[in-house]
């Protein structure tokens, strides 16, 4: 009977030990075309001067990513553009439904890296959006997509990793500071959207705090909250699929200038986001 040397135990544990694990990364291909179906359903509830205003967004759109090409600096560039968009608004003042026209087809340059991080990102066609609507789910920054962020090493079902993140923007006069804690787990695989999919669920936390103004007052927001749900990874092509997912907020605007104010504010968002079929 022959003897394992510590060397072949050592491999044989590194194999056993890689059983079951799946890696986890994008694989982009210059020319490739990705359309996206997005809805956000937002219900958002403040309190100016003793008066409650609830207010609720339903936002359908399609979106589109196409990718350019490698970037300079490492990763992926991806176009992209919204193709329709309509937007309902409705609170005691209001009830309507618009279609931004000033959003269509104007694009946006984002670089992704293979594990779905994303490292920059850069306009390419400038649009000034009407003030009504400035503050209206990802209307500002026109990007819906949130990208899953892979573990560096292979994981297993039930196996967590996590990612951490800072976006800052500008624009307008104002300027904004997001800080993002996300947890993911690989739960298993799952069919979604006629597709043998990763699933992925997750839970964040999330910080924000800005400054803009508005009709001559200046105004700080600061706040947080909580984001879960779950994303479908198409493992074998590299493909993100869609996401499900529920975000939950708290935050206060202070609002200095001719007339002093604080404003509690809370908002629950619902989305979902699902590549259409080829």
């Amino acid at each position: 009977m022959r003897t394992l040397t510590a060397a072949t135990l050592a491999v044989l544990f590194c194999a056993w030990s890689a059983h079951g694990q799946t890696a986890l990364k994008y694989k982009f291909t210059k020319g490739d075309l990705y359309r996206y179906a997005d809805t956000m359903a937002v219900q958002t509830t403040q309190e100016m001067m003793g008066q409650e205003m609830k207010v609720s967004q339903d936002i359908h759109a399609i979106t589109r990513f196409l990718v350019e090409g490698e970037a300079s600096g490492g990763g992926t560039n991806l176009i992209s553009s919204t193709d329709t968009m309509v937007l309902k608004i409705k609170n005691p003042r209001m009830d309507t439904t618009l279609a931004p026209v000033e959003i269509l087809h104007k694009r946006n340059r984002i670089t992704v890296s293979p594990l779905g991080e994303i490292t920059a990102r850069e306009v390419v066609d400038s649009v000034k959006l009407p003030m009504m609507l400035r503050g209206s789910g990802g209307l500002a920054s026109r990007e819906l997509l949130r990208l899953p962020v892979f573990s560096e090493k292979p994981v297993k079902v039930g196996e967590k990793w996590t990612y951490a993140k800072t976006d800052s923007t500008s624009g307008d006069g104002g300027k904004s500071v997001m800080n993002t804690t996300m947890e993911y787990t690989l739960v298993g695989e799952e069919k979604y959207a006629g597709r043998s999919c990763a699933k992925i669920s997750f839970t964040g936390k999330v910080t924000v705090s800005s400054k803009s103004s508005m009709m001559g007052s200046d105004v700080f927001t600061e706040g947080g909250g909580t984001l879960t749900g779950v994303m479908y990874f198409d493992q074998k092509k590299g493909v993100f699929i869609g996401e499900e997912g529920k975000t939950e907020m708290e935050m206060t605007a202070a609002v200095t200038g001719q007339q002093n104010m604080t404003i509690p504010i809370t908002s629950s968002t619902k989305m979902k986001h699902v590549l259409l079929a080829e």
